[in-house]
């Protein structure tokens, strides 16, 4: 399945392929601060099947726990998180699922979540979902 998403202000835009997709919800200190929120929402596919159609976005670095960088790419006139790329996994990036365009915002069920140790005590494991101490 392709889907399309971008930025609050439009100025980025992109494409992706869902086929081979993790949806994952992130519970680690990072996502928490990124979104100023108690978890991130993500979807995990490869760098392949990601296509920045418009625009440039902006990103800032920040050290992971594996050691490596994480970069959280944004767009640099609205601020809005598009997805994010591990340098500990070369393979792979998150799509931030809140970038979506509205039509394909409902992902059904998740099929992890990540750094569950660092889960708000007012949140509770979702069922049935795999549950994951760090990534």
């Amino acid at each position: 399945m392709v889907v399309t998403g971008g930025c609050i202000c439009g100025a980025v835009r992109y494409t992706a392929e869902l086929d081979n997709a993790t949806k994952a919800v992130c519970h680690c200190k990072p996502c928490q601060k990124r979104t100023a929120s108690a978890f991130s929402v993500n979807i995990i596919i490869s760098r392949d099947a990601f296509k920045i159609t418009q625009g440039i976005t902006r990103s800032y670095p920040h050290l992971g726990d594996s050691g490596k960088l994480y970069h959280s790419h944004f767009c640099g006139n609205c601020g809005a998180s598009t997805h994010g790329v591990p340098d500990a996994s070369t393979s792979v990036l998150a799509i931030k699922a809140g970038s979506l365009d509205s039509e394909f915002v409902d992902l059904d069920a998740m099929d992890s979540e990540f750094y569950v140790v660092d889960r708000l005590g007012y949140l509770k494991a979702l069922e049935g979902v795999k549950q994951h101490d760090g990534m």
